[in-house]
């Protein structure tokens, strides 16, 4: 056996002791970055990488906003798989539930930071109510299931900044409404924007804690129910914001084994969690154990997810499977939607045919059945 394949064996199964067992077989997918901006059009994917700003080679240039029929196409695959009670395959996605409010920071100059929900960014991209009808949809069928990944995912506060010292790059990529430049002068902790809590000084601490209560304040509204699970995006967090997300309502933090957090310096430190431990502030953190990511360069099939979740299961593990929304969209490419969606039908078919006895279960639903 190759030296790489017996190290991943070995990851997959030391990565399952830790935590509560059971003997149920239980499948979660998370899929992380819904409502977030990211790649406003084809339009300005491109011309963003005729200057450099983004990567053909990287999958993201193809995430944007949902569309209804990205949903309509989603809901299809998910709602013909069944498990052995009958219930149809369930996907909770991830949610940012708002976006940078472009016009009203140009007005101060940069010096202010606004934002909108994200149901306002869906109208301002012509998605409008119908998706939101969708969404509701797949939440009445229980086969869409969100949880929150923060207020925005955006470093803001070094953002903002870099805007006000007059970055053109940044302001370029600013008037495109693109927030995840790859800029060559930027802090590696930031790169792209995307990890919303790095920090490089305590004194951006309230503001981050402020987005945290502000985020949950807004899923409330929108969807009507405090959010269960947090999911840090880039999985960037600093245990001095565990407070203010558990004073929210949510009981589970989503952490790495070696999880990357702020330093306060501008640097990176690694932290070791346990799978399954309470912290002081009532959090449970857990960790994913598997992954399904088809809009991958190096994405070879099923099998790898499907050795994942064996090993969880050898365990008594439920498998909770990482995915983003790019994997799933095609309002850039209908190709990446079509390919997506081919191989998440291959993964839910072998899952069933494997495991009869499989169980599929939102984040919520799969907590409430293992920690209560």
């Amino acid at each position: 056996m190759p030296l790489s394949k017996i190290k991943n064996t070995l990851i997959n199964n030391l990565k399952n002791i830790p935590g509560p067992s059971s003997r149920r077989k239980i499948v979660v997918m998370e899929c992380d970055d819904w409502g977030g901006i990211r790649t406003p059009s084809r339009d300005v994917y491109q011309k963003l990488e005729t200057l450099g700003m983004v990567r053909s080679d990287c999958r993201y240039r193809l995430d944007t906003m949902a569309t209804g029929e990205d949903l309509e196409q989603l809901f299809e695959v998910l709602d013909s798989r069944k498990d052995k009670n009958g219930h149809a395959a369930v996907m909770t996605p991830v949610c940012n539930v708002a976006n940078p409010d472009f016009e009203k920071i140009r007005q101060t100059g940069f010096r202010e930071y606004h934002y909108e929900s994200f149901t306002k960014t869906l109208e301002r991209y012509n998605r409008g109510s119908r998706v939101m009808d969708l969404w509701r949809e797949g939440m009445e069928k229980g086969i869409f299931i969100p949880e929150l990944h923060g207020r925005e995912h955006l470093t803001v506060q070094i953002w903002l900044r870099m805007l006000k010292e007059g970055n053109k790059d940044l302001l370029y990529a600013f008037d495109k409404e693109f927030v995840s430049p790859e800029l060559a002068e930027m802090n590696p902790g930031v790169l792209g924007f995307r990890a919303e809590f790095f920090f490089d000084s305590a004194r951006q601490l309230p503001f981050l804690e402020n987005s945290i209560r502000s985020g949950v304040a807004l899923f409330k509204k929108e969807f009507g129910y405090t959010p269960r699970v947090f999911v840090p995006s880039n999985a960037i967090f600093h245990p001095a914001l565990e407070s203010a997300v558990a004073a929210g309502g949510v009981k589970y933090l989503n952490v790495w084994h070696m999880a990357p957090v702020p330093d306060v310096k501008g640097g990176l430190r690694t932290k070791y969690y346990r799978n399954g431990k309470t912290s002081s502030s009532g959090l449970t953190y857990y960790v994913r154990n598997c992954a399904f990511e088809p809009s991958e360069p190096d994405y070879t099939g099923v099998e790898s997810t499907l050795r994942q979740i064996q090993a969880a299961f050898r365990w008594g593990k439920p498998a909770i499977i990482s995915t983003h929304r790019v994997n799933f969209v095609g309002g850039i490419d209908p190709g990446n939607r079509a390919q997506g969606l081919t191989e998440l039908a291959k993964l839910l078919d072998a899952i069933i045919k494997r495991w009869p006895e499989t169980e599929f279960m939102s984040s919520a639903g799969m907590f409430k059945t293992i920690y209560f």
